[in-house]
């Protein structure tokens, strides 16, 4: 394993950016520390549900010599269904093969290709013993019944300065209109993930719901100058599809599987100033020339966005830092034979 690899994540945040009020100092104790050492997802369909699993894991922790919880994080779903910046998430996953790629709306789970998600990514991009894009198996851990199936993950908890974005928007924009559309342009959706490339003036929420629609589309082809989706776009950093055409990069390679989860009440619509309650997403994830991400990106009030518009583009100048990291872990997450083969060890064994 390189030396790369063995970082935890606090000695790598200087490199994602993590730093200023980002910083592994300011971050939820015992977060990015040696105190953690597993990490546990709870996952159900309701309250009930989840009490029920919860009561039954702390029961298991309870048996295990030297293992306390040093850690939880609640992590709801709003009553929107949105993330707390009022955007549909989760529409342009990568539809590995497989697996399937399921509707963010309906959550209805669709088999093969798809207009717009691009041909079936192999499942060795993600997954441990299988072959990858470039058509090996990744080398992995040893013994082989530990890792088959299993991956490598990125713990972050983010906390979301919803105000100072409302303001910013409220700032920046003539009218309520032009506030949404700068939003827009900002993530490359509009709220209700519709995406600016086949909505580039109005929302149309109709087209999130047809999974045959939702993702069909291309920048190079079609904006190669960012007139409707700007290249410093959210979406278009994440996945940049065409945009790097003539390229010796192979946008398939290295994709990040994402999955989020809100954690913190909503602030109330039309509240511009923050209240102090921590709010944000947690996530976990299997240079665009001197700008950074205009939402998630490090900026501190020096950031730059251009939206390139005729006859003149727009610029806009110190933009602030929305979202500040206060946790992350690096994790390797083994898969159910794994788990079943950890259980059944000898005591006593490592």
């Amino acid at each position: 394993m390189s030396e790369q690899t063995q970082e935890q994540s606090a000695g790598r945040a200087g490199k994602l950016g993590d730093v200023g009020p980002s910083a592994p100092e300011h971050w939820d104790s015992p977060l990015g520390r040696a105190d953690v050492h597993v990490a546990l997802s709870l996952c159900a369909g309701d309250d009930a549900t989840l009490r029920t699993v919860m009561v039954a894991a702390r029961e298991t922790v309870a048996d295990l010599a030297g293992i306390s919880v040093v850690y939880r994080l609640d992590a709801p779903q709003l009553p929107t269904h949105r993330t707390h910046l009022g955007f549909v998430d989760g529409i342009g996953e990568p539809n590995i093969e497989g697996s399937g790629v399921t509707n963010a709306l309906t959550g209805r789970k669709h088999y093969g290709y798809l207009p717009g998600f691009g041909e079936p990514v192999k499942a060795g991009e993600f997954l441990l013993g299988y072959e990858n894009q470039l058509g090996y198996v990744t080398p992995r851990p040893e013994p082989e019944t530990l890792s088959r199936n299993g991956t490598y993950v990125a713990f972050r908890k983010l906390h979301i300065r919803v105000a100072e974005f409302r303001r910013y928007l409220h700032d920046n924009s003539s009218t309520g209109e032009e506030a949404e559309l700068l939003a827009a342009k900002m993530i490359g959706r509009w709220r209700s993930g519709a995406p600016l490339m086949l909505a580039p003036v109005h929302d149309d929420p109709g087209i999130v719901a047809d999974v045959n629609r939702v993702n069909d589309f291309a920048y190079h082809a079609e904006d190669p100058h960012g007139l409707r989706c700007p290249l410093g776009a959210h979406i278009r950093r994440m996945n940049p599809r065409d945009s790097l055409t003539g390229q010796a990069v192979d946008p398939s390679i290295h994709r990040a599987l994402r999955r989020g989860a809100t954690y913190g009440p909503p602030l109330p619509d039309g509240v511009m100033e923050d209240d102090g309650i921590d709010r944000g997403v947690m996530f976990i994830f299997i240079g665009l020339g001197t700008e950074k991400d205009p939402v998630v990106g490090a900026n501190d009030s020096t950031g730059v966005f251009t939206i390139p518009q005729r006859p003149i583009r727009r610029r806009l100048q110190k933009v602030p830092r929305f979202v500040i990291t206060t946790g992350g872990e690096y994790l390797f997450m083994p898969g159910i034979r794994a788990q079943k083969w950890l259980a059944d060890l000898p005591e006593g064994q490592p």
